[in-house]
């Protein structure tokens, strides 16, 4: 398991106000990673806290909406972060005359990673997440077996990239939040 980032366990109170303190823990949490499998232990850590809180003033005050509020506030978390995490979708397919590329936005933070290999994988594994076209899936899932890493370092950026026979994969990294996975398939 990951560990989780103490810049996010920083904003772990906020879960405490009552009704929405989930919630707003929760849009914290995917603003910042981006993934919303990545954000499932941030919005499990706060519900606990918020749903206590919640309880107690529902039960003092609103007797009678106890259930929908507990509903709300265990809900509201997971609805939000989902529909967020939507907005970073974001893979683009340019069919051209010799081949097809793909372009992916993959959210990750890559200062943890000493090794190009494990980085890659990761940045990898996380896009093939994305891809919603079997055919593209399944061609890329494959390409995990092929030729060797190769690792360009220029001033501004590094570039990951690797070659399975007709499929390249590209990965740029040029700042610390994101990666820019190009894929060219040929026909």
């Amino acid at each position: 398991m990951n560990r989780l980032d103490k810049n996010l366990l920083i904003y772990l109170p906020t879960s405490v106000i009552p009704i929405a303190g989930s919630t707003i823990y929760s849009i914290i949490s995917i603003n910042k990673i981006r993934d919303f499998m990545e954000a499932l232990p941030y919005i499990f850590l706060g519900l606990p806290a918020s749903l206590l809180t919640s309880a107690i003033l529902t039960f003092e005050y609103f007797k009678q909406f106890i259930y929908v509020v507990l509903l709300i506030v265990v809900l509201a978390p997971f609805i939000s972060s989902f529909a967020i995490s939507r907005t970073y979708e974001n893979v683009e397919v340019i069919p051209n005359e010799y081949y097809i590329e793909i372009t992916l936005k993959v959210p990750i933070s890559y200062s943890q990673f000493s090794d190009p290999n494990a980085l890659f994988e990761k940045i990898f594994n996380k896009a093939l997440k994305k891809m919603k076209n079997p055919y593209y899936y399944y061609k890329l899932r494959s390409l995990g077996n092929c030729s060797n890493l190769k690792v360009e370092v220029h001033e501004d950026r590094i570039v990951l990239r690797k070659r399975c026979g007709d499929t390249i994969v590209e990965i740029n990294l040029s700042n610390k939040d994101e990666a820019y996975m190009k894929v060219s398939i040929s026909y």
